[in-house]
């Protein structure tokens, strides 16, 4: 049985993180539509993942969240439309030396209206509108805010299926996740968090 491996950046916004270097969001796009000539996946939450990154002048924190569903369709080693949506409700903070008790208050403050508001948007998701064989571009829905960007990304084929990977960051106060950010608050100090947010999404899924 055919397997898809899609290590992706769900928001490729900022291509050069830290040298100002970004791709612009824009209003958001009709949804590719798969042709008969496709072939299309069902993604396996159980088998999918996304790690996330966040960074501010004093350190950084990692963690993961969810892959909850989604789909593929690939034509002659091209995505050519699908979608994936992430279960923010199972975001986790995996910090390194960080105490459980730590690391559980963090989390959960992430899921709070100053994040992500969990309890009225529990998932983000982006969905496919336009594929070529070095980027996508889709939408991108945090919270109640759609934006259309493009990302990179690389495809290999084997026996196994079909292998997609990328890289991405994205600028959290475009989507309302304005939170201790320098540009919209003054003198936070070490308070201060970065707008910048990088995410990988690992995705597997089968015919």
């Amino acid at each position: 049985m055919k397997k898809i491996i899609l290590l992706s950046a769900i928001a490729a916004m900022f291509m050069a993180c830290g040298t100002g270097s970004t791709t612009e969001a824009g209003d958001a796009q009709d949804a590719a539509n798969a042709s008969e000539s496709n072939t299309t996946y069902t993604v396996s939450a159980s088998e999918s993942a996304v790690k996330w990154n966040g960074t501010k002048p004093t350190g950084s924190h990692v963690g993961t969240a969810a892959v909850k569903e989604g789909t593929l369709s690939t034509e002659n080693g091209i995505v050519t439309a699908g979608n994936f949506v992430i279960d923010l409700t199972k975001l986790t903070v995996n910090d390194e030396g960080m105490d459980a008790e730590s690391k559980a208050k963090l989390a959960g403050h992430l899921t709070t209206g100053d994040f992500f508001e969990v309890e009225k948007y529990p998932t983000a998701s982006f969905t496919v509108t336009a594929g070529t064989a070095d980027s996508l571009t889709g939408n991108l829905t945090i919270k109640d805010v759609t934006k259309s960007v493009t990302i990179p990304y690389t495809m290999t084929t084997d026996e196994n299926g079909v292998t997609a990977s990328s890289t991405f960051t994205f600028d959290r106060t475009i989507w309302g996740i304005t939170y201790n950010s320098g540009n919209f608050f003054q003198n936070l100090g070490d308070y201060v968090i970065d707008d910048i947010v990088t995410l990988s999404v690992s995705l597997k899924a089968t015919k």
